[in-house]
């Protein structure tokens, strides 16, 4: 045999067997479309239904990882959240690290039961508590963030038939204020009931919708500037629509407030 064939034959012999051993590794998991990052604030108004709005963003492949504060570790615990979005979903608790890494990942943000004590902290930027930190630093990165309202809005009829029937007019009305001024942070508010739907129209939107009366160019980030904001003062607009995710300059946030424009995002 000469040394041409027996090298034809050993080369043979070599990817006959590195194909064998190929096939017994295992396949890799497919990384999943979108990630999803859910902080729970200890609520439980609209807790039931909120989980399973999310059972049906995880049946649509959307990984989520669920960030528990000391109240929900309480109130509401591990193995409860385990039990209805199943045991291998990520957990972040009060003895993780903070979940910065899980954040810069995250597609859309989530936040299932917003509590009226955490619309008030985020309405005057407090970040004393990790949920807080978490939120804010989520809308300087540009992250979406979907909140369900029904535990925070005064007016919802679960808390009007409860406790807030009898509560004085100013205090329905300061509540219902740090409702909209962290709307123009950027926090999407809306019934638990439309949880699942609203995260998937963020996360299938491709275009970018134009601010009225302003011609904007498509780019991965959209930000609203004081410039943008006095144009549609002037043309008499009581409204500008920006997507989720558009950075607004804190002048142009001021701007907005003081002159009664209210933004909207969709």
């Amino acid at each position: 045999m000469d040394n041409e064939k027996l090298v034809e034959l050993i080369t043979a012999e070599v990817l006959r067997r590195l194909g064998r051993e190929t096939s017994r590794i295992p396949a890799k998991p497919a990384e999943p479309a979108y990630k999803a990052l859910a902080i729970f604030t200890g609520g439980t108004i609209g807790l039931e239904v909120s989980l399973e709005e999310l059972k049906k963003l995880q049946a649509r492949g959307i990984e989520i990882t669920v960030v528990l504060s000391q109240a929900a570790e309480t109130i509401i615990g591990e193995n409860w959240i385990k039990e209805k979005l199943g045991s291998r979903i990520q957990l972040v608790t009060t003895q993780s690290p903070y979940p910065g890494k899980h954040l810069r990942a995250a597609d859309v943000v989530l936040v299932p039961v917003l509590t009226q004590n955490t619309a008030a902290r985020l309405a005057h930027t407090l970040s004393d508590t990790m949920v807080c930190t978490v939120l804010l630093q989520a809308l300087m990165l540009g992250k979406p963030v979907i909140a369900a309202s029904n535990a925070a809005d005064p007016a919802d009829n679960w808390r009007m038939q409860k406790n807030m029937a009898n509560a004085a007019p100013a205090l329905r009305e300061a509540l219902a204020a740090n409702l909209k001024k962290i709307e123009t942070f950027g926090i999407r508010l809306i019934p638990v009931e439309r949880l699942a739907a609203a995260a998937k129209e963020v996360l299938n939107r491709e275009a970018l919708p134009v601010l009225p009366g302003i011609a904007v160019k498509p780019a991965k980030k959209q930000i609203l500037d004081a410039e943008a904001v006095n144009r549609a003062v002037r043309s008499g607009h009581k409204t500008i629509t920006v997507v989720q995710g558009t950075i607004i300059t804190p002048l142009a946030c001021d701007i907005a407030r003081e002159s009664g424009l209210h933004i909207v995002y969709t």
